[in-house]
């Protein structure tokens, strides 16, 4: 993923092995935990990345980005450190079945020349946690746009009004959102929305009050909250786009994306995670009005776009 930046893997412990993840992590979920699993294994032995990067005659970087999920894993690399790190013969069945599902395709693939190399991760994450909360300052998330929305964001991003690459994107901004909220147990959303996208007028106003009505309909679903950070707010963040993922306890660790202008940093350290987590939820807790008074504000904003 070229521009993103991935912080080290945690330090708290996940469970080892077993089963029912073999079946349903995804190409990067799995990729995430094999490194993950292969990093804790190493440093459990005591060994430097620089002793295994010797085992595999490769170097440090490779076994960096290995264990950070960032190339895709050689089969006999994960063989060879896998029995240097004392695995049973279980323990290797798991690794290798990690491994091989870490290099098949990911379902956005077809989508690889229209979806920013930094934003991959997320898409093929988001629809797989357990909990997902987002925070955005300039226009609503892409997992909230209508198509007219977001046809109107992604032409002024390219600055082109139709073509291939307008409907790819929109096509893939589609799928997310479908796998995102469609399937059987979606994904506990909540999303915090600074006034200002309100009030940002993206297309013509009947864009914006389609789109504001379509906010009001996810905010009636179970399990999704949207709330309105209120222009009024002491609480600020630096940050235009964030979102903490966290995910069931044989999946990743959970980690939280903080999007640049270009480029993406995915935090999966505890402590890196704790400190964004928290500024979320100062955002959420202190600064951003309640269920109720959110969608009120949502209601008038509604009717200043119908007049």
């Amino acid at each position: 993923m070229n521009g993103a930046r991935v912080s080290h893997q945690p330090d708290n412990p996940v469970p080892l092995f077993g089963p029912v993840r073999q079946t349903s992590l995804n190409p990067t979920a799995a990729g995430i935990v094999l490194g993950t699993q292969l990093r804790r294994m190493r440093e459990a032995h005591e060994l430097t990345a620089t002793h295994s990067a010797k085992l595999i005659n490769a170097s440090v970087s490779k076994v960096s980005r290995l264990e950070r999920a960032l190339s895709p894993p050689d089969l006999r690399d994960v063989e060879i450190l896998a029995t240097k790190y004392g695995a049973n013969a279980a323990e290797r069945a798991d690794l290798r079945h990690l491994a091989r599902r870490a290099l098949e395709p990911e379902w956005f693939d077809r989508y690889s020349d229209y979806a920013a190399s930094w934003m991959q991760r997320l898409i093929a994450l988001e629809s797989d946690a357990v909990y997902f909360c987002a925070y955005e300052a300039r226009i609503a998330p892409g997992l909230l746009q209508t198509p007219a929305y977001a046809r109107q964001i992604i032409s002024d991003g390219l600055r082109v009004c139709e073509g291939d690459q307008v409907e790819q994107r929109l096509a893939l901004r589609e799928e997310r959102q479908r796998r995102f909220f469609e399937q059987p147990d979606p994904p506990k959303g909540k999303f915090l929305l600074d006034q200002s996208v309100l009030l940002r007028q993206v297309g013509t106003r009947q864009t914006m009050a389609e789109q504001l009505r379509k906010l009001l309909e996810y905010s009636d679903r179970p399990g999704v909250t949207i709330q309105f950070v209120p222009l009024s707010s002491s609480v600020v963040s630096n940050h235009g786009s964030m979102a903490h993922l966290r995910f069931a306890p044989l999946g990743p660790p959970a980690m939280v994306y903080v999007e640049g202008d270009d480029d993406a940093t995915y935090y999966v350290k505890p402590d890196d995670v704790e400190r964004r987590v928290e500024l979320m939820l100062r955002l959420s807790h202190e600064a951003a009005a309640s269920w109720r008074d959110s969608r009120a504000i949502l209601l008038d904003a509604i009717k200043q776009y119908e007049v």
